[in-house]
């Protein structure tokens, strides 16, 4: 990604603006330095095995991310600022809300191209240097970057009649991630299998409910990372469905690039509409 200035905000407000290409002699904070943006370590862990192949099966990921953002300070001596003053809004960030969390947004000009949320873990101040300069980090749980706004996909969008395949393009992301879904049953079914194809699958993803699934239920599969979640709605009340789950399942993921799946009975049903965040492995 080519990246202009970094943003830092605190429940959706705004408090400091990093610039990373052309310096602002006015600025507060100067950046000197950002650590932590890259992909240090990544994590494969296996976890089961192709049906038809038997190939195993890996999640990638990696673990959390620490982003270390080292500025110099530049206090606006004309309003009677000191480095103090300034070193202090960025002390006031800490405990800035209730859930403490900051996000940063990453932008190319005025598109926003990633972001990743966290918290200070560290603030360290070499208050004998010659140039007075902060460093703060900052502890990301989740350590992937993900896109500011979400994709959305009808059934036109992604369903070839054809070839009776969901056909997803995802040309941002360069890491896998996870989906959310919303399906209308048109007709009663007994199951819901998502599966990598028709015949002879790899893998595939199993609900079974008793008494199957009736006209007008509707079906809300969360499939992200750190969200997964399976339930429908049924005349006005919600029925959880991660307890139907057959125990062999696994759950369905969109790679970068092309992905391709299938869903039993594809007539009976309608996908009302699917969405996801882009996922970078940095940037």
């Amino acid at each position: 990604m080519r990246l202009t200035h970094v943003n830092m905000f605190s429940d959706d407000a705004e408090m400091f603006n990093f610039s990373l290409r052309d310096l602002d002699y006015n600025a507060k904070y100067q950046v000197r330095s950002i650590f932590g943006l890259d992909t240090d370590e990544i994590i494969h862990k296996f976890y089961g095995f192709g049906k038809s192949t038997k190939s195993k099966f890996y999640n990638f990921g990696l673990k959390a991310r620490e982003i270390s953002i080292r500025s110099v300070l530049n206090p606006n001596w004309r309003n009677t600022e000191t480095y103090s003053d300034v070193r202090d809004e960025l002390y006031r960030l800490i405990a800035s809300n209730r859930t403490g969390i900051i996000t940063l947004h990453f932008n190319s000009g005025a598109t926003t191209v990633a972001k990743i949320d966290g918290y200070i873990t560290k603030f360290e101040v070499p208050y004998f240097a010659e140039l007075p300069e902060v460093q703060i980090t900052i502890q990301c749980e989740d350590p992937m970057f993900r896109g500011l706004n979400p994709i959305v996909y009808t059934e036109e969008d992604i369903y070839s009649p054809i070839e009776n395949k969901i056909l997803i393009s995802d040309s941002h992301s360069t890491a896998p991630h996870g989906f959310t879904a919303q399906l209308t049953v048109i007709t009663a079914v007994a199951e819901l299998r998502f599966k990598e194809q028709a015949t002879n699958p790899d893998w595939e993803f199993a609900i079974i409910y008793p008494g199957g699934f009736l006209v007008g239920d509707v079906v809300y599969l969360s499939s992200e990372f750190s969200n997964k979640s399976l339930y429908m709605m049924r005349a006005g009340g919600r029925i959880d469905l991660v307890d139907r789950i057959v125990p062999t399942s696994v759950w369905p993921i969109i790679f970068p690039g092309r992905t391709e799946f299938v869903v039993n009975n594809p007539p009976n049903l309608h996908i009302d509409n699917l969405s996801f965040y882009p996922a970078y492995w940095g940037v």
